[in-house]
């Protein structure tokens, strides 16, 4: 019997991911794109911003919904299911959660605006450190969660 099927016999909810390995695979996602952003960057910033932006919302949302994981995620054995059945979030939820962490993360680069964005985003990882199911704000309105794969 796997996970999954044990959990709905006894209709438990999924278990909140370990914090270590979240910040590991938080880490090597964004040094990862980092390094994809600064590599690009040497030719036209807005074909560099377009191309990161649409290998993010790959890899970060249609991706992730598919598999439940991000490249970081995988290497540590993290995946993110939906909050209430374990279940992968399919692509279009995942490029929801996806899309609202895009939007606030570039909406913060912009002048005035940007340190409301900037602390919003702060927020919105510190609630997941402090929230008992491990949810960001932007997992509670897309109904995910990170778990231990």
């Amino acid at each position: 019997m796997s996970d999954f099927e044990s959990m709905d016999a006894g209709n438990a909810s999924p278990e909140k991911a370990n914090i270590g390995k979240r910040i590991g695979g938080y880490l090597i996602d964004a040094i990862t794109m980092g390094l994809i952003s600064f590599a690009l960057s040497f030719g036209s910033p807005l074909l560099a911003f377009v191309l990161v932006s649409a290998l993010s919302l790959y890899l970060f949302g249609w991706r992730m919904g598919a598999t439940g994981v991000t490249p970081g995620k995988q290497v540590v054995g993290l995946k993110i299911v939906d909050a209430n059945t374990g279940e992968l979030l399919g692509s279009n939820r995942g490029l929801q959660r996806a899309g609202l962490i895009w939007v606030i993360g570039s909406a913060a680069v912009f002048p005035v605006i940007g340190l409301i964005f900037g602390l919003i985003a702060l927020i919105d990882v510190v609630i997941a450190l402090v929230d008992e199911r491990g949810q960001r704000v932007t997992d509670k309105i897309v109904g995910s969660m990170v778990t231990d794969a």
